[in-house]
């Protein structure tokens, strides 16, 4: 089966986790963590992508992270291909680590953001790695102690604290009260289990993401609007990566069917073969192929607006051509 494309619009917040293989323990030791850490602050800095907060479990991780124009696949396939090898080869191991790709939820910024900020620093604290959030304060490997500014935290070299910070107050110490106090909320010191979870909707995105399934955290406008914006990407008929052999394809096409050299359709012209070439060239690419008018703008090297008019004078020529056929 073809995997299912990510939602991922340029800058935007997600939520990332990545499994172990029949949970087996992903990190044995605090090498392997140190290790893993340092791939991931080396991949954070090759792209220019943010890590707000993350935590590591035995068997899989957590990370906030925000991309901007390149696709998560530029951190994520060298973080865990690299530390796959790096696992195999001193565990003397074959085979994949990690269960399948890693997953990852799209997150609306506001309000939801440090909603996923608690559920993460609070993971060690729901399975039992520490006891209390005062232990909390000390587990090496979460975002947590760094945020609260402990002294040789790990994330000092890869986490954005003043970001994770500025979402609980304007002013460095107010805003560490407000951010401790908000992990305080709902928590039950004799259900720590319970600690940070999400509401049903939030929870069950994330369970969705597990599946490989597009998840959206966030409110009903943003979440719709998300899925129209991958709707529209998975209609496509062909991949990005072809769009450039359909144009010449359909350019070719064209230019026989109007008797005109291929370099002729790069030449503008009204009410000539030319343009008629053009239109048709367009609108082929454009309702046949389901090619972005961006797409077609680029090849032509002309903006999207006449692009766009083309398009509309060949649905015009369309309708008449039916219309006339029926009588």
């Amino acid at each position: 089966m073809p995997r299912t494309k990510r939602l991922e619009p340029p800058g935007a917040l997600h939520h990332i986790m990545a499994h172990s293989i029949e949970h087996k323990d992903m990190f044995r030791d605090d090498e392997d963590r140190l290790e893993f850490l340092s791939r991931l602050a080396k991949g954070l800095k090759r792209t220019g992508f943010q890590c707000y907060t993350w935590t590591l479990m035995d068997n899989h991780y957590h990370l906030l992270i925000r991309a901007n124009h390149l696709k998560l696949e530029k951190l994520m396939r060298g973080l865990n291909g690299g530390y796959a090898q790096y696992y195999n080869n001193k565990y003397e191991k074959r085979g994949h680590l990690n269960q399948g790709r890693f997953k990852s939820s799209l997150c609306q910024d506001v309000n939801y953001e440090v909603r996923l900020i608690k559920y993460i620093n609070l993971n060690p604290l729901r399975a039992g790695k520490v006891k209390s959030l005062e232990e909390l304060k000390e587990y090496t490997w979460c975002g947590h102690g760094y945020l609260l500014g402990k002294k040789g935290a790990l994330g000092e070299k890869f986490q954005n604290r003043e970001w994770c910070l500025s979402r609980f107050g304007d002013e460095e110490k107010k805003a560490m009260d407000e951010y401790l106090r908000f992990l305080e909320e709902n928590y039950v010191e004799e259900n720590p289990e319970t600690a940070g979870e999400l509401a049903p909707e939030e929870h069950n995105e994330i369970v969705k993401s597990f599946k490989g399934k597009e998840s959206v955290i966030g409110e009903t406008e943003y979440v719709e609007n998300a899925f129209k914006q991958y709707s529209s990407k998975k209609d496509r008929k062909h991949s990005e990566t072809v769009y450039p052999t359909i144009c010449k394809s359909v350019a070719d096409m064209v230019c026989k069917n109007n008797n005109i050299a291929s370099t002729e359709l790069f030449k503008r012209g009204r009410l000539n073969e030319k343009s008629r070439a053009r239109t048709e060239f367009c609108y082929h690419l454009h309702r046949n192929e389901l090619i972005p008018l961006s797409v077609i703008a680029k090849y032509l090297k002309i903006s999207v607006s006449p692009v766009t008019r083309m398009v509309e004078i060949g649905d015009n020529l369309y309708r008449e051509k039916v219309s006339c056929s029926s009588q």
